[in-house]
């Protein structure tokens, strides 16, 4: 990765410390550290609030490490809103990626990552700690893959869907627009959309109500 320079649009994230360690060792320079939610826990970082920024002719592209996908997008839409533009793809150096990694823009690949040939990933992805995701991998706009999760090949997550924390989806499974995968669970069939799976194996468990 070349050197760049790069907005980090927090909102009070805690994943921001990550992320700085990703940029550091991908000699990524942060320009501002945006945050409208003050009330966090303390981290040796400079947060600038956003009312108290003048972004009109600021042509620093940005990128927002919320995990849900309901947040990143409410955040991608303000930042949008303000002329800002997306950063393409933020990954660790050490990440295991496929020679030719289609990708959409905002996506951001954690630390400890293994991807797949042939992956496809939409815009404002984002793939937590050591992910381990197959070969023919679909990750569509503000999919949210959590630590842990692994994936069989040929699996496609639609728009605003988030797999949780160590969980397992077998081969060729499909998860619906904005359906939620639970830490741990096992998945053996699709997923239908704006619902909510847990257990092993995955069943539902309620609608999801925080779709965007």
């Amino acid at each position: 990765m070349t050197k760049s320079t790069i907005i980090l649009y927090t909102c009070g994230s805690d994943l921001i410390v990550d992320f700085v360690e990703v940029c550091q060792k991908n000699e990524v320079t942060i320009k501002y550290i945006i945050n409208n939610y003050p009330s966090i826990p303390p981290h040796d970082l400079e947060y600038v609030n956003l009312a108290d920024c003048d972004l009109t002719d600021e042509q620093t592209p940005f990128l927002v490490p919320l995990f849900t996908p309901r947040n990143r997008y409410l955040a991608t839409q303000e930042a949008l809103a303000r002329s800002l533009r997306p950063f393409g793809l933020l990954s660790d150096r050490n990440n295991d990626l496929p020679v030719r990694l289609a990708h959409g823009v905002g996506c951001f690949i954690n630390k400890r990552v293994v991807i797949g040939s042939h992956a496809h990933l939409g815009d404002f992805v984002l793939i937590n700690r050591g992910a381990c995701l197959g070969h023919h991998l679909t990750l569509e706009d503000y999919v949210s893959v959590g630590p842990g999760v692994v994936t069989g090949g040929g699996v496609t997550v639609k728009r605003g869907a988030m797999i949780g924390t160590g969980a397992t989806i077998l081969p060729t499974i499909t998860i619906g627009e904005h359906a939620v995968v639970g830490a741990g669970a096992v998945v053996t069939k699709n997923v239908e959309a704006g619902t909510i799976v847990t257990g092993n194996p995955a069943k539902y468990f309620k609608g999801n109500d925080h779709a965007f």
